[in-house]
């Protein structure tokens, strides 16, 4: 994932990046995730709306993978347990403004929400996260193992599976960023591996994803 954020910074695509880090845990689990600058209370990531408050405590923390040219935060974490893949985040959050990309370089991102704030709420970009979750102990009768969550997290909508970094700069990019997408050929060619169906029968009903085609 390191070789990916470094494409985002050398092509100006990217404010910051963190270094992906291992944590470790107990028998055989670990966590490939974003290095923070400080500890991240688990009540940010339980947050159940977006708020600027949000943003910026990310933001402050440096609790993301990429801080895009824009201000908006992506997120890639994956959990392993003995090479076997049991979990992953992938959020992306728009930024909240639509910030002059000068300002940006000259005052910083904090100051420039400063600004930004104290001009009034009419400013305000409304634009939900969206976020791939999986999490392989979940709880069938609660939510999908695989599921994408936007708006709030009472939405769970079932994907056939995991996703691969390369699935989720797919989506992202391709959706969000077209012109960037068209311009910038490492986005289009970041491969994507096909991880395990985890779908259920019930889920197949209703309305889901399948993101594991097209490889």
């Amino acid at each position: 994932m390191d070789s990916f954020l470094k494409l985002l910074g050398r092509a100006n695509l990217a404010l910051d990046t963190t270094k992906t880090i291992p944590r470790r845990g107990r028998h055989g689990f670990q966590r490939i995730t974003w290095a923070a600058n400080r500890s991240v209370s688990g009540a940010l990531f339980r947050q159940e709306s977006a708020t600027i408050s949000e943003y910026r405590q990310w933001i402050s923390c440096q609790g993301y993978s990429a801080l895009l040219s824009d201000g908006s935060i992506v997120q890639i974490s994956y959990d392993f347990r003995y090479r076997e893949l049991v979990g992953h985040r992938l959020m992306y959050f728009p930024c909240p403004f639509d910030f002059d990309q000068e300002e940006l370089l000259t005052l910083g991102l904090l100051e420039a929400m400063e600004i930004y704030e104290e001009s009034g709420v009419d400013i305000v970009r409304l634009r939900s996260p969206v976020r791939f979750d999986f999490d392989s102990e979940a709880d069938p009768e609660t939510h999908p193992a695989s599921h994408m969550t936007f708006e709030w997290s009472h939405c769970r909508i079932p994907v056939m599976s995991p996703l691969s970094p390369g699935h989720f700069i797919r989506f992202l990019f391709s959706n969000f960023y077209p012109s960037l997408w068209r311009n910038h050929e490492f986005l289009r060619e970041w491969p994507r591996h096909e991880v395990s169906t985890t779908i259920s029968s019930d889920e197949l009903l209703e309305l889901h994803i399948n993101a594991n085609s097209g490889f």
